[in-house]
């Protein structure tokens, strides 16, 4: 989970390098050229504006979290997916969310977020996957997930050694695994059962 933060945070970075961070900079450099020629309250308040501007940017550096107040279900998923697994973990994902009907609780969103990370970066622990199915079915009597992954480059010793990693987290997570071995794909299936009411 460390190194998917890192890695979450190291791409983070560098969109925002390459995008606004440059417009950012530029803008704080422009106000404290003005700033210099000011004296007394003008350049504090202009200081003011500096403090601020550079704090957003800080701050735009952290991505928001899934469980946002006024999110649902969907859109926490759908979040949670965007942040912590396209683009780190697979360069494409597609998904695929029923889950309006019977809302997984956040513990289940949870559950189900951190389980999709953890196999991906146990697929993968350096790398990113080529493209990944993703689906959850949420049902009065359980929360399904369905994960479908074609890993980037394939080779037989490549794949053998993505299965002997794949394995133990599989089996600590209760997760049904399947492995392709025609193209090094392989696919993972976990039900969370709900309590009956």
């Amino acid at each position: 989970m460390v190194a998917l933060q890192e890695r979450g945070h190291r791409a983070l970075a560098e969109r925002l390098h390459d995008g606004p961070m440059q417009e950012f900079t530029a803008v704080l450099l422009e106000l404290a050229s003005v700033r210099r020629r000011l004296a007394g309250d003008l350049a504090d308040r202009v200081a003011g504006i500096e403090h601020h501007l550079r704090s957003t940017t800080s701050a735009l550096q952290l991505p928001p979290g899934a469980f946002r107040l006024g999110y649902d279900a969907r859109r926490s998923l759908a979040a949670g997916f965007a942040l912590r697994i396209a683009g780190l973990l697979v360069h494409r994902l597609d998904t695929d969310l029923q889950v309006d009907d019977h809302p997984p609780t956040r513990a289940e969103i949870s559950v189900v977020l951190a389980a999709a990370q953890l196999l991906l970066m146990a697929s993968d622990p350096v790398g990113t996957g080529e493209h990944a199915w993703l689906a959850v079915r949420s049902a009065p009597a359980a929360v399904d997930l369905r994960l479908r992954v074609r890993p980037g480059g394939y080779e037989p010793p490549a794949d053998a050694a993505r299965a002997a990693r794949l394995r133990p987290v599989a089996d600590l997570l209760g997760v049904e695994l399947r492995h392709d071995p025609a193209n090094g794909g392989w696919s993972a299936a976990l039900r969370l059962d709900r309590p009956s009411t």
